[in-house]
């Protein structure tokens, strides 16, 4: 089964192996003022798809909670697949 990330990629649910927590990665390596949030997907093969957002400091809250979010939609969507009730 296809999932869509939020960015736009697609990946195949029978290829997840894992799902990270959320960890703040510090400074972004693309930008002087900007930080990097993230959350990794491991997949077979070993792959790994990084999952991220980009935020100034004063937004930090806002960008975690849209990441946990998308987190959580994808868990969701893992676990109905494996359980075999995915739409």
């Amino acid at each position: 089964m296809k999932y869509t990330l939020s960015d736009g990629r697609e990946l195949d649910l029978s290829r997840v192996v894992e799902v990270s927590s959320i960890r703040d990665e510090g400074i972004d390596p693309n930008s002087i003022s900007m930080s990097r949030i993230a959350f990794q997907i491991q997949l077979k093969r070993h792959e790994t798809i990084s999952v991220h957002r980009s935020y100034h400091f004063s937004d930090w809250a806002e960008v975690k909670i849209e990441l946990e979010k998308e987190r959580k939609r994808l868990l969701e969507q893992l676990k109905a697949f494996r359980s075999g009730t995915a739409d």
